[in-house]
């Protein structure tokens, strides 16, 4: 093998390794803007199970299992562990809200709305203190989504407090039997009176129903004292709700903005959306036009240069032969 042969191997052989490096840089360039457009995708799908994200709202009625797909789908494409993580806190803020919205006979906090009337469903202090140390826990419990849960939390501690101590007043006047008087029964009757009306109360009532009836059959006078009683009792918890309303509703006026400022973000961002894809169209189309322009002239071209080959070759046919 001469040195001219060895040169031309050597060459080659540098030229393929060249075109190989190009082809491979090209290979990692595109799996990582792949990557980078999946990723993209994925924290888009996030932020969608936000009413927003910013301060921590989720949509209304989603369920866990959004979460759960958009899981599996990342593990399955190997996304990164950051994007896991922030789907992962997702999820359990949303299940603490879900299992918060248990404890009370209808949900108290779903999207954007809050409830006014929150009503325990019975008392639930260990489940409260539970899902205060969650909330803790949580990297969104400075958000406005996580100090409303606290206050919702708040809330659920003091009527679970007012729930058993009223439960056990009723028992004890239950359980007096004949020893009991008027005055046990206006006294015991008073932890009634700041509970809010629920399914607990009812039950509570109709507990005590029975003691009532006894101290109305013994003594006629009595009737108009317990009436008296019970009027204060209402009036007792109207007050009651009307503060804890008080206090929802300046809540509720700040989400009820928040909505309307997001509504207001979202019709910019579609309005932006729409002159973006006109221009994409126009871009196309522009582009399109000069591609066919091109294909135009390069087929005139090729049809010139045919003729033009043609007529050559048409000419040298016709001259004579010389003798």
């Amino acid at each position: 093998m001469n040195k001219k042969t060895i040169g031309w191997l050597i060459l080659g052989l540098v030229v393929l390794g060249a075109v190989g490096f190009a082809g491979y840089h090209i290979f990692q360039e595109n799996v990582i803007q792949s990557e980078k457009e999946n990723k993209k995708e994925l924290n888009a799908r996030l932020t969608d199970l936000y009413e927003d994200q910013t301060s921590g709202y989720f949509k209304a009625d989603i369920s866990a299992e959004a979460f759960n797909e958009l899981a599996d789908e990342v593990k399955s494409q190997s996304g990164e562990s950051q994007t896991l993580e922030d789907i992962d806190q997702a999820k359990k803020n949303f299940k603490l809200q879900a299992e918060m919205n248990k404890l009370f006979e209808k949900d108290v906090l779903n999207g954007l709305d809050l409830s006014a009337h929150p009503v325990l469903k019975a008392p639930s202090e260990e489940d409260i203190k539970a899902l205060k140390a969650e909330l803790e826990e949580s990297s969104a419990k400075d958000k406005e989504w996580g100090q409303d849960i606290s206050m919702i939390l708040g809330i659920a501690e003091t009527q679970s407090k007012d729930f058993t101590n009223a439960d056990a007043e009723v028992t004890n006047l239950v359980n007096k039997g004949t020893s009991l008087t008027l005055t046990d029964y206006l006294e015991g009757v008073k932890t009634l009176a700041i509970l809010p009306d629920g399914k607990f109360k009812e039950k509570l009532l109709e507990k005590l129903s029975p003691v009532k009836d006894q101290l109305t059959n013994e003594n006629a006078g009595f009737a108009a004292k317990i009436q008296q009683s019970d009027t204060s009792m209402a009036a007792a918890e109207k007050s009651y709700q009307e503060r804890q309303a008080k206090e929802l509703a300046a809540r509720n006026k700040e989400l009820t903005e928040l909505k309307k400022e997001l509504a207001e973000k979202q019709a910019t961002y579609d309005s932006y959306k729409d002159i973006l894809d006109s221009i994409d169209d126009s871009k196309n189309d522009e582009s399109s036009r000069k591609k066919s322009e091109e294909e135009s002239r390069s087929r005139e071209s090729d049809s010139s240069r045919s003729s033009s080959s043609s007529s050559s070759s048409s000419s040298s046919s016709e001259q004579p032969d010389e003798d």
